[in-house]
């Protein structure tokens, strides 16, 4: 007897992709400035066991630990290329079970920001048997190079001590700007950038760009130079201007104000959920399916590909008692990355269903995470009800 498949459609609010000067605020670890560590990455990847490059990649964050913690010196991800040269079926190398029907194994939340990098990348064309590893060299803060600090600063965009260091090094000893892009003054002229000039990046990728700059006695800013950026020199350009254009009380002179302005590309649609070949041991009547009921809420969603604007989907294998209970709940598979399978756990694991005659053997739940454009939207959950 064929499955009834639950889809549960999750659509979560997200501005439209574009220019932001808003930094993005992650938690940031305890660790003192002068104990930090940065965690610089550097990647190699092959396909079939010959090394290959992308044709599009974005920075990777870079991470900080303790002097006594260096415990992450590499990541491994599996993953493939499609015919358009877009990455799926990303996962780490133990997250898959051997068996007619794949099991992925949930990951854990520190490579989600890793997965899905990768799952913006681009190729040259279809590839299979993929690895992406990447190594971790250990800088402490006061030996990190200036691209180093740029990286931290505009791609990781955390708020503390670390990050104000951070800054502290990028403008130099004689700055009193005090790490915020008007120094504390009320604007009087605010000058944006033309979101279309430059080269947007492909859907799901992210670019940076940092400035710096003083203000004189009128609150006109100067010396405006970019410190850094992902390489749109043309934005770059754009981006000096709106500063220059900007004015903000006068006052005495600051010197050594600083902002990363970055941008997303399009949001990147899931790849296509394919059939899935028939369980034998599976015995899922129809009846089962509709008494069956979650809700999504906006932490369901992967919060690395969220950032992003990248959608997917997991399929989520589960046993349902007559009086309602949900049990041996697995994950089956997801795309375009094994991240999206921990959200589609829980989801089912707290699924519950009104009590009946019948239970539900090895059921399979399809839950598709999608982003919706329109801002105001609610998160929410249907059930779709669509056999196999």
């Amino acid at each position: 007897m064929r499955a009834i498949l639950f889809g549960l459609g999750l659509a979560l609010t997200m501005t439209a992709p574009g220019w932001t000067q808003t930094p993005v605020i992650r938690h940031q670890n305890t660790t003192s400035p002068e104990q930090a560590v940065f965690l610089v990455p550097s990647t190699d990847i092959q396909c079939d066991g010959q090394a290959v490059q992308p044709t599009f990649s974005d920075d990777l964050r870079v991470e900080t630990t303790g002097l006594s913690r260096r415990d992450r010196t590499a990541v491994s991800l599996l993953f493939s290329v499609d015919d358009t040269g877009r990455t799926f079926d990303i996962r780490s190398p133990q997250t898959t079970t051997p068996g007619p029907i794949r099991v992925i194994i949930p990951t854990d939340i520190a490579s989600q920001q890793e997965q899905a990098a990768l799952a913006a990348w681009r190729f040259d064309g279809p590839r299979r048997d993929c690895i992406l590893t990447i190594r971790y060299a250990f800088k402490p803060l006061v030996e990190a190079t200036t691209i180093d600090l740029l990286r931290y600063f505009a791609v990781t965009r955390t708020r503390g001590p670390i990050r104000d260091a951070v800054v502290a090094r990028l403008v130099g000893p004689d700055a009193n700007c005090g790490g915020d892009r008007r120094g504390g003054r009320a604007p009087r002229v605010v000058s944006y950038p033309d979101y279309k000039i430059g080269q947007r990046p492909p859907p799901g990728g992210q670019s940076w760009t940092v400035v710096r700059w003083d203000v004189d006695a009128d609150g006109r800013a100067v010396n405006v130079k970019t410190l850094g950026s992902a390489g749109d020199t043309a934005f770059d350009a754009e981006t000096r201007r709106a500063v220059s254009e900007t004015v903000v009380e006068s006052g005495a002179p600051l010197k050594g104000c600083v902002f990363n302005f970055y941008r997303n590309g399009e949001n990147l649609p899931a790849p296509v959920m394919q059939q899935i070949s028939d369980d034998p041991r599976r015995n899922c009547p129809p009846e089962v399916g509709a008494r069956f009921q979650a809700r999504a809420e906006s932490e369901t969603y992967p919060q690395a590909f969220r950032d992003r604007g990248i959608e997917g989907w997991a399929r989520v294998r589960f046993d349902l008692a007559s009086w309602g209970e949900v049990g041996n709940v697995t994950l089956i598979d997801a795309q375009p990355a094994a991240a999206f399978g921990d959200g589609g756990v829980r989801l089912v694991r707290t699924g519950r269903a009104k009590s009946g005659f019948d239970a539900g053997i090895r059921c399979v739940a399809p839950i598709r995470y999608v982003l919706s454009q329109s801002p105001g939207a609610e998160p929410s959950s249907t059930p779709d009800n669509a056999a196999d």
